[in-house]
């Protein structure tokens, strides 16, 4: 069994109230007594004042050992209603010894016991026993009084018991006080606990030392109050040093400050890590250059982590070495470059596996060739990082330590081992390792930043490409538009000639054709034969044809080329539409198609050419009679259109359907939908084309749509146009 485990002192307060007996084990350092449910310990019993008493934990300056005080009444120095009682004598204040008995408002008892005897689990048996008489009875108090007798408390201020009960006790935070001798003249209990070998070494404790020199008054440079840390093993603390000059005492208020200090070092590091990936980003989006972004790379890294060197190898798409980039101080270390080659191939399948790699020259299992190669670049320590991007391998960072450099990691508190032999007034040893290891904070940094620079290389071969892949590109698209050019004034050279000879043919056919119409009209003035008449009316009618083919070919040719005259003038379709509707009821009577005819009567006037109105329904009727089905239907109407704007709608409309790839091509010349004649009429396929054309210059419209066996022709004409008039209208 542990003896001091044994021998720790176990302090109890067994209560008898109105809640029956109850035993309470005292650990902290302050309790409040009373009524009111607030309380530390509440006490049953409405001749308790709501608090009636404050239980004080006191610890001698020269031991660990601590006692309890109780004191009536509460800190602000108000007296209980009905007094504190103990072993029958009514006290302010007084410090409890093994056996006190204590009366609170004459009703609740309770007694105190200090005992020392008890293991861990026995003490925890203890506390359920309900007949505590022979296990008391072995109990010894092990204390004296640390402070002036009852007696002496009787005539104390209540001021006094005031500023008693608020004594240093209570802090959780260490008090240290020496004389300028260097005699430990106070410990509070928290200073106790958290430094046990104060007392025993005094001054040459790390939290004393130093301080005499710099606090007194005969010494120069004497403060009469500083602020400093201290590092003790793994904690850090805050020491605030005050010299009483009235009394000589030196007084130090500790604070552990370790957490805060690991914190600070924290959001130092973050803010240096994101500082440096800001600017290597901005950097990248500064420039495509990778050259540029992996120079300023370099100098980050030497300047965030204090590296001796740094070295960043780009290598190409076949994995070879092609450029280095170095920091400030590798310049012209061709040694340096040749040894991290070395290095990087003998590390190279680590690398291809994206870890890390640290070399230092202490590890005793280096391989003998890389000893060879620090020795000679002169470095302890090496942190090599891989740039791999989607499984590339890019590159590496190489970061390079010397070994007479002596670089305190930021992660790692220092160890100082105190040693009271060698300590004395004026210096403490410190021992640290100078082979510095990269901690896994610097790593991280150096993985995020060898991960931005991976993905610029990436961006910037990226780049590279598209933008041969433009240069190739355009290389293309220049030949083929050079190509296309060429082309296209080939056609236009045809399209003229095609033109030009359309025309001339036109032109130079017309005057035999109307030689040819001259001789047939004379051959119809003589009495002719049956046979010959027969041959006669065969060559008016291909006369005839040959004749619309001319014109349309002329017309065409006119409109295509704008210079198409148009006469302006105010037309009443219900008027004009007869004339032009007339042939084709007759004709569709001799097919035994059913033609019908509709014109809105609130029509208004319209301002247009009336011979190419009258072409546009001629062509369209035409059109439609050609393609309609003996038995079929075929019409025309006409609406009136007031809204967006004033127009006419003419509307032809046939039993017969055009195929849907077949639509977008019947505007063009000389296009026929293939197999669509049921009368076997011919044509020349002109008859849209001018249709749309002559639309056109009339500043209307023109659609098509087939569906479901029938096909709609749509013409909308402004009502009112804005083109300026001409005399002359079409021929």
């Amino acid at each position: 069994m542990d003896q001091d485990q044994r021998n720790r002192f176990r302090h109890l307060l067994i209560i008898d109230d109105a809640e029956g007996r109850r035993t309470i084990a005292l650990e902290a350092t302050t309790y409040s007594i009373g009524r009111d449910g607030t309380n530390s310990i509440v006490l049953h019993s409405k001749m308790v004042s709501r608090q009636h008493a404050i239980l004080l934990r006191v610890t001698s300056p020269d031991s660990s050992n601590y006692l309890f005080r109780i004191i009536d009444g509460d800190l602000q120095g108000k007296r209980s209603t009905n007094g504190l009682m103990i072993n029958g004598r009514k006290l302010f204040s007084h410090d409890l010894k093994h056996g006190d008995m204590l009366v609170f408002g004459g009703d609740v008892k309770a007694k105190y016991y200090a005992i020392s005897n008890l293991t861990d689990s026995a003490f925890d048996e203890f506390c359920e026993e309900k007949d505590l008489s022979s296990i008391l009875s072995k109990s010894v108090n092990p204390f004296q009084t640390l402070v002036p007798t009852d007696d002496d408390f009787q005539s104390l201020s209540e001021a006094a018991l005031v500023r008693m009960a608020s004594f240093p006790e209570l802090t959780p935070s260490p008090i240290l006080e020496i004389d300028l001798s260097g005699v430990v003249t106070y410990l509070n209990p928290s200073a106790v606990m958290q430094f046990p070998d104060l007392s025993e070494l005094g001054t040459l404790h790390p939290m004393m030392h130093g301080l005499l020199p710099m606090t007194r008054p005969t010494q120069p440079g004497h403060r009469s109050f500083f602020v400093r840390e201290v590092e003790l093993g793994d904690r850090v603390y805050e020491q605030s040093v005050h010299y009483i000059a009235e009394s000589d005492l030196v007084r130090s208020y500790v604070s552990d400050i370790t957490v805060r200090k690991r914190a600070e070092e924290q959001l130092r590091h973050q803010a240096q890590r994101e500082s440096i990936i800001n600017r290597i980003v901005q950097a990248m989006r500064g420039t495509m250059v990778t050259a540029e972004v992996l120079q300023i790379t370099v100098g980050l890294l030497v300047e965030a982590l204090e590296a001796s060197h740094c070295i960043i190898v780009q290598n190409n798409s076949e994995g070879e070495l092609v450029n280095h980039y170095v920091s400030h101080t590798a310049v012209g270390r061709h040694d340096l470059i040749q040894g991290n080659e070395r290095i990087l191939k003998l590390c190279g399948e680590a690398l291809s596996e994206g870890n890390q790699v640290v070399l230092r020259v202490d590890d005793s299992r280096l391989d003998l060739e890389v000893l060879a190669i620090a020795q000679q670049c002169q470095f302890a320590s090496v942190l090599i990082t891989p740039l791999i991007y989607l499984q590339n391998d890019l590159g590496s960072i190489s970061l390079f330590q010397k070994a007479d450099s002596q670089k305190v990691d930021p992660q790692r508190t220092t160890s100082q081992r105190i040693d009271p032999q060698k300590i004395d007034s004026q210096k403490t040893e410190v021992v640290s390792d100078n082979l510095r290891e990269w901690n896994m904070d610097e790593r991280g940094l150096v993985k995020t930043i060898a991960d931005q620079c991976a993905i610029a290389i990436h961006q910037a071969q990226l780049y590279q490409r598209v933008q041969d892949l433009n240069a190739d590109l355009e290389r293309q698209v220049q030949e083929r538009t050079a190509q296309l050019q060429q082309k296209m004034q080939e056609l236009e050279r045809l399209n003229n000639l095609k033109d030009d000879f359309l025309s001339t043919v036109s032109h130079e056919l017309r005057t035999p054709m109307s030689n040819i119409k001259m001789a047939i009209h004379m051959l119809n003035q003589f009495p002719l034969e049956d046979r010959q008449r027969r041959y006669i009316d065969i060559l008016s009618s291909e006369c005839a044809r040959e004749t619309e083919l001319i014109n349309d070919l002329l017309d065409l040719q006119r409109l295509e080329a704008g210079v198409n005259p148009v006469g302006v003038e105010s037309l009443r379709l219900q008027e004009l539409m007869p004339r032009v509707l007339d042939p084709f009821i007759s004709r569709s009577n001799e097919r035994g198609q059913h033609f019908a005819s509709a014109c809105d009567p609130q029509l208004p006037p319209l301002k247009s050419d009336r011979a190419c109105l009258e072409r546009i329904l001629a062509e369209l009727l035409n059109n439609a009679c050609k393609y309609t089905p003996q038995g079929g239907h075929f019409s025309l109407h006409v609406e009136f259109v007031p809204e967006p704007t004033e127009r006419v709608r003419l509307i032809v409309r046939n039993d017969a359907e055009i195929p849907e790839h077949e639509l977008p091509r019947i505007f063009d010349k000389f296009y026929r939908v293939p197999n669509a004649d049921p009368w076997k009429q011919g044509g020349t396929g002109l008859g849209l084309a001018l249709v749309k054309r002559l639309v056109e210059q009339l500043q209307g419209s023109i659609q098509a749509n087939s569906a479901q066996g029938k096909t709609t022709f749509l013409v909308e004409l402004p009502i009112t146009p804005s083109f300026s008039t001409d005399i002359q209208p079409i021929s």
